[in-house]
């Protein structure tokens, strides 16, 4: 075991309450889609509220791709009940479009044919339509339809006060907090490869999603193809990465470094994008920049270190400000045979994974290092189900099974610290359920998708058009009780009224909005 997680164990063990204060909250992706599987056209649904200022129901790229947010709670429980209330309440809203409950997305049809998400008039919400313009004529529509989910983690300040106590550091509570979740960071990049074998549920797409680009995947049956031991194809070189920002360096190695790298790529002009152009042929914005990056939100990856924003605020101003308050998970695949995405022991087991990361020693990245971890994920992404699959790691290599065993059984030492502080046996059995998909390769989200596509000798696009189906049926078949159901619509309306009035209040130009904004 590792050294420091071996001392972090011992000293937390009699402390484990400090971690009561845990908080969690999701944030789920899926495509509205027609009931013959085409993607949606229709705006986002009004009776859903304003996709600029709602809580809890927003857009993301495409007005097509809904985004559920749950609020941060206290316990696994409360937020997986708030995220199928919110499923029912938007069910109740759909007529007879579905929620696709695939990562990869449905037929799309040309780039034309995918609808970006509208926030109304506002400054900001103008903004927030022209970078997901800028997206598009940077990396193409489709890439951008891929959906996940996040999840989100804090640890409480107590748990954080007690550990600086025990170390001696005498730096304030929030640097001290921000350099161990930038810890946590590097050792998630490290070790997320367990992630994309157990959680990957995405090994084969529609072949329409890949026409007219190169690929290496297989044909499995008519319209479909796959790798034979695939994970999460949207985690690949095919799914949302692009090759401009495979050449980016951001270092993960501080606070001060990660807000400096994205603020050098956000105000570095690259000249692909300069030859795209800042606006198009009649004098629209395309892109807010022709920079490197439009905004730091366009940089992707694994997780991301975070701080809540005020209204306007950058995210690396809101960082470098506040310090780090939580984690953003990015890594997980829609689980399709979970109607709300994803289950209970896929969030135990997710939140005993992140803590491990936390608490065993995170040495800064090397620049050997960096090459070396997008490689483990592509090897995972495509061959993770591959018994005689090798890791490399800067020069040594580890057989998969040999090296998940290893990380699994830390993991079980760290997971009776969570059930230690949260009354439960769950994290544990957590633990012991995911390891039984290191026995047996079937057992994976991604070997289920691939043996539904094979015993029923469906394609990809009717095995996803059939599990849409059936769990929007699920959620129809269970309305909300009158009284949620009158909240959620009073939040809807609510979010109406305030995106109006930050309409009516906005007087600036926009070119000058934008110029404020870059300019803080």
């Amino acid at each position: 075991m590792d050294a420091t997680l071996h001392q972090s164990l011992t000293w937390l063990a009699p402390s484990a309450t400090t971690l009561r204060g845990m908080r969690r909250g999701l944030e789920k992706e899926s495509l509205r889609v027609n009931p013959d599987g085409t993607l949606a056209q229709s705006p986002h649904p009004v009776a859903l509220g304003s996709a600029l200022t709602h809580p809890w129901i927003t857009t993301d790229y495409s007005e097509a791709l809904v985004e559920l947010i749950t609020p941060a709670t206290g316990s696994i429980a409360e937020t997986l009940g708030f995220l199928d209330d919110i499923h029912r309440f938007v069910y109740s809203q759909l007529g007879e479009e579905r929620l696709w409950v695939n990562s990869m997305p449905c037929v799309l049809g040309e780039d034309d044919n995918i609808p970006l998400a509208q926030y109304g008039t506002s400054n900001i919400g103008r903004m927030k339509t022209l970078y997901r313009r800028g997206l598009g004529v940077r990396y193409g529509r489709k890439m951008q339809t891929i959906a996940g989910i996040h999840y989100n983690l804090s640890f409480p300040d107590e748990f954080f006060q007690r550990w600086k106590e025990q170390e001696g550091d005498t730096r304030s509570l929030v640097d001290f907090r921000s350099e161990k979740y930038f810890g946590l960071v590097r050792n998630f990049q490290r070790q997320s490869w367990l992630l994309l074998y157990l959680l990957g549920a995405s090994p084969a797409v529609c072949a329409s999603f890949l026409r007219g680009r190169e690929h290496r995947l297989l044909n499995c049956g008519e319209g479909t193809l796959y790798l034979p031991n695939a994970t999460s194809l949207r985690m690949s070189s095919l799914g949302y990465q692009n090759s401009v920002q495979s050449e980016l360096r951001v270092s993960y190695n501080g606070l001060d470094e990660y807000v400096r790298d994205l603020n050098h790529a956000i105000r570095t002009p690259y000249p692909p994008f300069e030859a795209i152009g800042l606006r198009d042929a009649a004098g629209e914005y395309q892109q807010i920049s022709t920079n490197v990056l439009q905004i730091e939100n366009e940089y992707y990856g694994l997780v991301r270190p975070k701080r809540t924003t005020q209204r306007g605020e950058r995210p690396t101003l809101a960082l470098s400000r506040r310090g780090v308050e939580y984690v953003e998970l990015r890594c997980v695949d829609l689980n399709p045979f979970e109607p709300i995405g994803i289950d209970s022991t896929s969030a135990h087991f997710l939140e005993v994974f992140a803590l491990h990361c936390l608490l065993r020693s995170a040495p800064p990245f090397t620049d050997a290092e960096y090459r070396c971890l997008p490689k483990n994920q592509q090897e995972v992404v495509e061959r993770g189900r591959d018994p005689f699959l090798m890791l490399h790691f800067c020069g040594q290599d580890g057989n998969f099974r040999d090296l998940a065993n290893a990380l699994m059984a830390e993991l079980a030492e760290v997971a009776p610290l969570l059930d230690a502080a949260h009354g439960t046996s769950e994290y544990s059995r957590a633990i012991e359920r995911e390891s039984h998909k290191l026995l047996d390769a079937g057992l994976t989200f991604s070997a289920r998708v691939v043996r539904e596509l094979r015993d029923d000798g469906c394609s990809f696009f009717q095995f996803a058009q059939r599990s849409a189906e059936e769990q929007a049926q699920h959620f129809r078949a269970r309305p909300l009780p009158p009284e949620s159901a009158q909240a959620f619509a009073a939040d809807a309306a609510a979010s109406l009224r305030e995106q109006a009035a930050l309409e009516a209040a906005d007087t600036q130009a926009f070119p000058e909005f934008l110029a404020a904004y870059f300019n803080d």
